[in-house]
């Protein structure tokens, strides 16, 4: 019986319920369920599982061609060799049938996947079963040669169609392609052909120093873009002796693993900014593996607490397999980038992390360029981590749900200020003050929503974060404005004497409390906090949450919210008043009763 299935895959981000959003479960008996009871059949679903299927048997080759023979009946690489005896043959049928007919005419066509990224992702995979059992001495059939050979075709093609005729070298798509060419020709000298590899080593290089900002983020000021980009630099470095990588090369790789400490939450989490799976079993696996390879680049990378986050998302036995991941390098690691558990802001894609010297919170504003394809509508959004993701970014659902752009990529999902109902516009903001300290940031918008300022100012004084958003007019007229206030937990609110108080609550943890966020909220006009509701995080758009728009009709509107963090020491209450020529004073009372004043201006 065939272990691998005969036919090709399609574009996994179809698969995805059409009725509640989520990425379905694994196929049962030909059904696509869905985690909330739909059970779908046939296409696009089919297809979209298959490349789940054909993914996961590379991925089982690559570490069963790794792993150590014990006194199992099976040897592993036996196993290893069977999966790829299998592809060998089903591949010199099905690239005589030329490119994947599934293929949609934007896609970069694939043969055995409709896009040729995913064939990519797939080859390096599979690349790496065949170094290793030639390494191990167990050597591979002519057959998985000539597939090799035949996969290293259609990734320069592929390459030199986005590369060459669309002009897109700094694409995510070339960083993958680089990386399956230079996979396949080492796994192809490891067979003994004679295969030409230091282009490939070229251009993976050229591809770290054009698609990387100077302040260490990947180009589209994504998150999730910034890990996929990453984790290809990383494979294509293997076999590589670190001491030999051109040292711009590894200082940019360094600035990289630093972002990824930087951004992440107290707990671990990343934050993910703009597209991205907000929480996916894949990802989590694709941080954990960055985590294990550039800690044997680096002397130092500071990834232990986002590798152990992603462990404890993944559970114990689903980890375990990056664990063989040894040896990747044939030298000793150098030294890396030295990473700030502090505030931190990084100019060139406009991001900044506010964080309380105990890192036991932060904020993160989005004040930089939109960001691509990959961008979504949310300037001056603040999201708020701590112990809790109490106000995430909330990534996005695979991309074909329509909720992707009908929600999730719109200024309606953000926390941050939208006009008359619409939507902002692609445009750029600026950080205009930022203390150096990172505990004072003032950011502005003034082109994302036409006839509209938006200016946005953060300070972290002690147990507190002071939000202070200005939305004004300039062309005269009164407007229906809305900050948007999106929280992922537990939330209610509560108006008295103007002033509006907001709980946020995680849940209950076994000694009976749980975590808890608590916010001060007033206007400089007239103005409602309206609790709606409204969708969670992307992992599951189907889940209701309650959420708020602070709404008013004005010209000019000051919204002041200060958020108290510190459990031990939560204030009394809190006064805000505006003081003339967009002053503000916020009088802090504790529960001794001693009261203080912090002026804004």
């Amino acid at each position: 019986m065939s272990i691998v299935p005969l036919q090709r895959g399609g574009w996994w981000h179809d698969y995805v319920c059409p009725t509640h959003g989520t990425e379905l479960e694994p196929e049962r008996d030909g059904v696509y369920p869905c985690p909330h009871g739909c059970e779908l059949a046939g296409e696009p679903y089919a297809a979209a599982w298959l490349v789940y299927w054909h993914q996961a048997l590379a991925r089982e080759a690559r570490f069963l061609a790794r792993s150590p023979h014990t006194d199992a009946a099976e040897d592993p690489q036996d196993r290893a060799r069977q999966i790829l005896d299998e592809y060998a043959s089903f591949y010199a049928e099905d690239s005589r049938r030329g490119w994947n007919e599934g293929s949609e005419g934007w896609m970069l066509k694939g043969k055995l996947f409709s896009q040729a990224l995913t064939e990519a992702q797939w080859a390096v995979q599979i690349a790496d079963a065949v170094i290793c059992l030639n390494s191990a001495g167990h050597g591979v059939d002519r057959p998985v040669v000539e597939m090799l050979n035949g996969l290293l075709e259609t990734i320069v093609a592929a390459r030199g169609i986005l590369v060459d005729d669309r002009n897109d070298e700094r694409s995510n798509y070339t960083a993958w392609l680089n990386t399956a060419g230079l996979s396949l020709a080492t796994a192809l000298q490891s067979c003994g052909e004679a295969v030409e590899k230091e282009q490939w080593v070229k251009w993976s290089f050229q591809h770290v120093r054009i698609a990387t900002f100077d302040d260490g983020w990947e180009w589209e000021g994504s998150t999730y873009y910034h890990v996929f980009v990453l984790r290809a630099y990383l494979l294509g470095l293997r076999g590589m002796d670190p001491a030999e990588i051109p040292a711009d090369v590894a200082q940019i790789l360094a600035a990289m693993v630093r972002v990824l400490v930087e951004i992440a939450a107290p707990d671990g989490r990343l934050p993910i900014i703009h597209d991205g799976p907000y929480n996916r079993a894949p990802m989590h696996r694709e941080v954990l593996e960055i985590d294990i390879l550039a800690g044997q680049l680096f002397k130092e990378t500071g990834l232990a607490n986002v590798g152990g986050w992603a462990r404890s998302a993944l559970g114990g036995r689903e980890s375990e397999p990056e664990d063989l991941l040894n040896g990747w390098f044939t030298g000793d690691p150098v030294a890396g980038a030295t990473a700030s558990r502090g505030s931190v802001y990084y100019p060139n894609v406009g991001f900044a992390v506010l964080r309380d010297d105990e890192d036991r919170f932060q904020a993160v504003i989005d004040a930089g360029p939109h960001g691509g394809s990959h961008g979504h509508f949310d300037k001056l959004a603040v999201y708020l981590y701590g112990q809790e993701p109490w106000q995430p970014a909330p990534g996005v659902p695979p991309y074909a749900s329509p909720l992707r752009h009908g929600h999730y990529a719109r200024t309606l999902a953000h926390p941050t200020g939208r006009v008359d109902g619409q939507d902002q516009k692609e445009g750029t903001g600026s950080v205009d003050y930022w203390d150096g300290e990172g505990s004072h940031l003032i950011a502005s918008a003034d082109e994302v929503i036409p006839g509209i300022a938006l200016k946005r100012e953060l300070m972290i004084r002690g147990g507190l974060l002071i939000d202070i958003m200005r939305v004004s007019a300039t062309d005269g007229v009164d407007h229906d404005v809305a900050l948007a206030l999106r929280p992922s937990t537990g939330f209610a609110l509560q108006t008295s004497g103007g002033v509006t108080t907001s709980t946020w609550t995680g849940p209950t943890g076994p000694d009976g409390t749980g975590a808890v966020l608590t916010g001060f909220h007033r206007a400089s006009v007239p103005a409602a906090m309206v609790l709606k509701p409204g969708r969670g995080p992307s992992d599951d758009p189907s889940v209701i949450l309650p959420v708020a728009d602070w709404e008013t009709k004005a010209q000019d509107v000051t919204f002041v919210s200060v958020y108290a963090f510190d459990p031990t020491d939560r204030p009394a209450g809190v006064d805000i008043r505006f003081t003339g020529n967009d002053a503000v004073s916020i009088h802090i009372r504790s529960s001794s009763e001693e009261v203080t004043t912090i002026e804004v201006h």
